[in-house]
C-alpha cells in the first residue's frame, strides 16, 4: 500500500512589524506583507501522524551525506510504539538509499505527545537532488521478503545542500523588518530585523545584525541557538552571536540580540540566511554516543539597500533636552535622562587637528540611587566620517535621586573639518562586546564661542571675565636677572544649574604664549574643592617658566580642560592679547 499526499496543514504565520521604537540604523521602508508558511502533517498509522521537519543533502570528501529529521505525534489516548518500518529516500534520478536511525530515537511516543526523529546515511556519490522520503514495512517471515510502502511524501522543496544554498520558498524569503518566528522550533519567541551596522576591527570589517526579539507567550522562553550566515553574491560569511549566555525573557519582554559577521574589504551583504543545528547521534560498540551535527537553512532575510548616510535623515536635536535612547537597549536606565548641554570645537594652533568636546547632564529622575551609565559618543560629518569620543576620567559610580551629573567627551577632527552641523550617536560598546551598536542619534548643531564676549561657559558655570591684568615682576639674581608673571583675573562665577560635581570636574587651564606660539607657562584652577575659583579677583602665579627671557607682548589662553585616559583634552574658551 502506497500512501501519497494525505496529509492535513498546519500554517505558521509570520506577522509583519517595524521596529515601534527605539534607534534604528536603517529605515525599515514600508509595512512588509506577512509572509506564510505552511507545513504538511501526514498520517503513518492510525495514532501516529509524521511532519517532515529537515531534508539535508550535503557534499562531503566522500560524496554526499543525506540525514533527515521528522516530528512524530500520538494522537491517541495510549502509548504508541514507533513501527519498524526503513526510512528511504529517493533521488531525482530514481534511486533509493535507506537510513540509519539515530542511536537515540525514541521508541514509544507518549498519548498526544511529539518528538523528534533523526535519520542519517552516507553515499559515494554526487550531483543528485532528494525528491521523495518513504516509510517501507519489511516483512522478513516470508520469502522472498515483502516490501510495502506505507507512505510516501514529496521534499524537493526541503532539500538544504549545505552552506551557501540559496533560500526560495515561499514564506521563506522575509524582507528587511518583516517579523518572523522559526519556522522548524516550537519556540514562540517572535524576531525583527532591527539595525544592521558596521565596525572595522583589528581583524577585518564585521557587520554587526541586530534583531529584536519578543515573548508573545505566557511562560518564560529561552531564546534558542541559531546561526547566521551572510551572503554576497555567491560568497557566504559566517556569523556568530555576540551574548555568549543564555538570554531569557519573560512574558511580554523584549530584548536584542546581535550576530557579527566577518567580511572582506569592500563586500556588501545582500541578505543573511538563518540556520539551525540538527544532530545525529552514532554509538559505538560500547554504548558511547557520539554527535554527527549538521546546520539546515530555515529562512533569508533581504539586507536594506546601501543608501549612505544622510544628515537629514536624523532629527534635529534642542540643546539641552533629553535624548530618546533605543528603549529596549538596557545600558542607560530609564530613569536616566541623558541630555548634550555643549558641543564646542576650536583648531589647536601648532597641533595640526581640531578638538570638538561634547559635554552630557545626566539625571536622575527616579527614586533610587543608579548607576552612571558608561556610553560612547561618535560624530559623523555629512560626508560618513566618523569621529570617536573620548570619555573624561569619571570617580562617580552612582546618580543619586533627582541630582543630576556631567561627563565630557573630546574628539581629535582632521583641521578640514568645517561643517556646522554634525550626527550625534550615543553607542553601546557593552551588550554585544566587543562590537558596537548605535542606542540614540540626531542631528545637532557644533556651538560657536563668541571671542568678543566677556562671558564665558564652563557649564554649568557662567563666567563673567569682568577686568584682567599681566603683571611682570623682575629677580634679580647674582650676575644675570630673571622674570616672573602674574595674571589677575577679575571673575564673576555664577551657577545656573544644580549639577553635583566631583573632583574629575573640568578645570579652567591658563597659558602664556609667547610671540613664536611656544607655551612658555600654564596653570590649572578648580571649580571645586577647597581652593576652587570663586567671583572676584583671582591671581594666577605662573611658576616653572620656560625661559628666562622677557617675553613681550605674551598671548593669554584660557581653555577648559578634562583628563580622559589618552591624557589631556582641552577647549579654547577665550584669548586675551598684551597690547
Amino acid at each position: 500500500m502506497v500512501v501519497r499526499w494525505k496529509k492535513t496543514l498546519s500554517a505558521v504565520v509570520l506577522t509583519a512589524s517595524l521596529l515601534s521604537s527605539g534607534y534604528s540604523a536603517y529605515a525599515a521602508g514600508d509595512l512588509p506583507v506577512a509572509a506564510e508558511q505552511t507545513s504538511a502533517v501526514y498520517s503513518l498509522t492510525e495514532a501516529l501522524s509524521v511532519e517532515v521537519k529537515s531534508v539535508l543533502n550535503e557534499r562531503n570528501d566522500t560524496g554526499s551525506r543525506i540525514g533527515i529529521v521528522v516530528k512524530m505525534e500520538n494522537n491517541s489516548g495510549r502509548n504508541a510504539r514507533v513501527p519498524d518500518y526503513e526510512v528511504r529516500v529517493r533521488t531525482s534520478d530514481g534511486l533509493q538509499y535507506t537510513l540509519q536511525p539515530s542511536a537515540t530515537n525514541a521508541r514509544t511516543v507518549q498519548p498526544k505527545e511529539k518528538i523528534e526523529l533523526s535519520y542519517m546515511t552516507s553515499v559515494d556519490r554526487t550531483g543528485f537532488n532528494v525528491s521523495e522520503i518513504s516509510w517501507v514495512d519489511i516483512d522478513m517471515y516470508v520469502y522472498p521478503k515483502v516490501e510495502t510502502e506505507m507512505l510516501t511524501v514529496p521534499v524537493q522543496q526541503l532539500e538544504w545542500t549545505g552552506s551557501g544554498d540559496e533560500i526560495n520558498r515561499q514564506g521563506a524569503v522575509l524582507k528587511w523588518g518583516e517579523s518572523f518566528t522559526i519556522p522548524s522550533l516550537t519556540s514562540p519567541l517572535r524576531y525583527t530585523p532591527s539595525k544592521v551596522e558596521e565596525e572595522n576591527t583589528p581583524t577585518g570589517p564585521v557587520k554587526l545584525i541586530t534583531l529584536l526579539v519578543e515573548n508573545p507567550g505566557t511562560t518564560m522562553e529561552t531564546v534558542p541557538d541559531f546561526m547566521l550566515e551572510g551572503k554576497s553574491g555567491k560568497s557566504v560569511f559566517k556569523g556568530q552571536r555576540a551574548e555568549t549566555e543564555p538570554i531569557t525573557l519573560e512574558p511580554g519582554e523584549r530584548e536584542y540580540i546581535h550576530y557579527a559577521i566577518p567580511v572582506k574589504n569592500n563586500v556588501d551583504l545582500e541578505s543573511f540566511n538563518l540556520l539551525t543545528q540538527e544532530n545525529f547521534m552514532v554509538a559505538d560498540p560500547t554504548g558511547k554516543l557520539t554527535p554527527i551535527p549538521y546546520e539546515i537553512g530555515r529562512l533569508n532575510v533581504v539586507l536594506p539597500g546601501k543608501t549612505g548616510f544622510s544628515l537629514h535623515g536624523l532629527n534635529r536635536y534642542v540643546m539641552d533636552t533629553p535624548m530618546k535612547v533605543d528603549d529596549v537597549n538596557s545600558l542607560i536606565h530609564p530613569d536616566v535622562d541623558v541630555s548634550l548641554v555643549e558641543l564646542y570645537m576650536h583648531e589647536n594652533q601648532g597641533e595640526g587637528y581640531k578638538t570638538a568636546i561634547a559635554k552630557f547632564k545626566l539625571r536622575n529622575k527616579g527614586e533610587q540611587p543608579v548607576p552612571v551609565p558608561v556610553f560612547d559618543v561618535d560624530l559623523k560629518n555629512s560626508g560618513g566620517y566618523t569621529y570617536s569620543g573620548v570619555r573624561q576620567i569619571s570617580s562617580t559610580e552612582k546618580l543619586m535621586p533627582n541630582l543630576s551629573y556631567t561627563v565630557s567627551y573630546s574628539f581629535a577632527i582632521p583641521e578640514s573639518e568645517n561643517e556646522e552641523k554634525l550626527g550625534l550617536f550615543l553607542v553601546d560598546s557593552q551588550t554585544a562586546k566587543p562590537y558596537r551598536t548605535t542606542i540614540s542619534a540626531y542631528q545637532t548643531e557644533i556651538m560657536k564661542q563668541d571671542e568678543t564676549s566677556s562671558r564665558l561657559s564652563f557649564y554649568p558655570f557662567d563666567v563673567e571675565l569682568k577686568d584682567w591684568t599681566l603683571l611682570t615682576s623682575t629677580n634679580p639674581m647674582p650676575g644675570y636677572v630673571t622674570y616672573s608673571y602674574k595674571l589677575q583675573l577679575d571673575l564673576d562665577i555664577q551657577r545656573k544649574d544644580r549639577v553635583v560635581l566631583d573632583q574629575s570636574f573640568s578645570t579652567m587651564k591658563v597659558e602664556l604664549i609667547d610671540t613664536l606660539g611656544r607655551t612658555i607657562a600654564q596653570e590649572h584652577f578648580s571649580f571645586t574643592g577647597m581652593n576652587r575659583l570663586i567671583s572676584g579677583v583671582q591671581t594666577v602665579e605662573f611658576k616653572d617658566l620656560r625661559t628666562d627671557q622677557y617675553e613681550y607682548p605674551l598671548t593669554i589662553r584660557i581653555y577648559e580642560a578634562i583628563e580622559t585616559p589618552q591624557g589631556e583634552a582641552k577647549r579654547l574658551v577665550k584669548t586675551l592679547k598684551q597690547h
